[in-house]
């Protein structure tokens, strides 16, 4: 089985999803997967740019917990609206924090939280590790 394709688990539902390295080039993977899949299933582009840059700071986010290890990317239509979710096996939860203007790192969950319509943070399935899931506004 694939890790990366399109498909179609219920009528009119879509997702896709990809195994990544939690690499900074990762990130850049993940934005792709994004917009090629939401331009795909006839989002319109601020959308696509919205859950691109949300997804953008899920991944980095994954990347700083889980250096070097697998994660995992699902980009899914939930009732029309993008659901974004990236799974990595760090038992530990981003934590969101005051960053001043300066900072190069630390805005990451409030951009998360500026632009998604629900977020949150849900133990993987398996009891390994975390999901991180951005609902965005449709």
């Amino acid at each position: 089985m694939s890790d990366q394709g399109l498909t179609r688990p219920a009528a009119g539902n879509y997702e896709v999803r990809l195994t990544l390295l939690a690499e900074p080039s990762s990130v850049v993977l993940a934005r792709d997967l994004v917009r090629y899949a939401l331009t795909n299933w006839g989002c319109g582009g601020d959308l696509v740019h919205d859950s691109v840059l949300v997804m953008s700071e899920i991944v980095t986010n994954a990347v700083g917990a889980a250096r070097g290890q697998r994660i995992r990317l699902r980009c899914a239509l939930q009732d029309q609206a993008p659901l974004l979710e990236c799974w990595d096996p760090c038992p530990s939860l981003p934590v969101l924090r005051a960053a001043c203007e300066t900072a190069e790192a630390g805005r990451g969950l409030a951009i998360i939280a500026a632009y998604a319509k629900e977020t949150g943070i849900r133990p993987s399935a398996t009891g390994q590790g975390k999901i991180v899931w951005a609902l965005m506004p449709i």
